[in-house]
């Protein structure tokens, strides 16, 4: 589908302009005056990025230098990055792209592993990428500043993919995911990226979305 919903602050919503090209397995992330959606798969993979401004006017920015889908999109400071995702049947990608306020690209360090289904978080300081499928189910978490400098914090309690992130108050979450079985697991990390492990999700489960209030 190419269909965007949007929803203000009173919970109205309405439908702005569609995307430019219809797809699903895409990833979002937003910066500044922009929310951006990247990537995508619709038969092919695509490199396609839409930007909408406040006014919900969309434009389409530089595109990603590879057509992926799987990735996963997390802002730190004057950035909002799109990471990882197959740019093939099994491809998995290291490559993370950046987008500062004025939608210019760039291509930072890439993930310590490249990797599809992971899952963004962001964290004080950190923009951190969690999990994914490199070929097996992985633990790695990779950690952006608002440099764009990347470190490696303690990994994942347990290597999976499918999961989601979510942040509130001084940590980013990781919740569920797949290796062979669901996950209930829900890892945390707080500003100094020190992991915790608190209380399980109710049922395991994989492929399901976080979002903070």
């Amino acid at each position: 589908s190419s269909v965007v919903d949007a929803y203000d602050t009173d919970l109205t919503r309405s439908t702005p302009t569609a995307l430019s090209a219809a797809r699903y397995a895409l990833a979002g992330a937003s910066i500044g005056n922009y929310a951006l959606f990247a990537g995508g798969y619709n038969g092919s993979y695509l490199n396609t990025v839409d930007a909408y401004d406040t006014d919900l006017t969309r434009t389409t920015p530089t595109a990603l230098s590879t057509a992926r889908a799987d990735s996963a999109g997390v802002s730190i400071g004057n950035y909002a990055l799109f990471a990882g995702g197959n740019t093939g049947p099994n491809s998995p990608s290291a490559v993370v792209y950046a987008y500062d306020d004025n939608l210019t690209r760039s291509t930072p360090t890439a993930l310590s592993t490249a990797r599809s289904f992971l899952a963004g978080a962001s964290i004080g300081n950190y923009a951190l990428f969690a999990g994914g499928y490199t070929g097996s189910p992985s633990a790695v978490v990779d950690a952006y500043d608002d440099n764009l400098t990347r470190s490696t914090p303690t990994a994942l309690s347990a290597a999976r993919y499918a999961l989601t992130g979510a942040s509130i108050g001084n940590y980013a979450l990781f919740a569920g995911g797949y290796a062979g079985s669901f996950f209930a697991v829900v890892d945390a990390y707080d500003d100094n990226l020190t992991r915790s492990t608190p209380t399980a999700l109710s049922t395991a489960r994989r492929w399901l979305a976080g979002a903070s209030v």
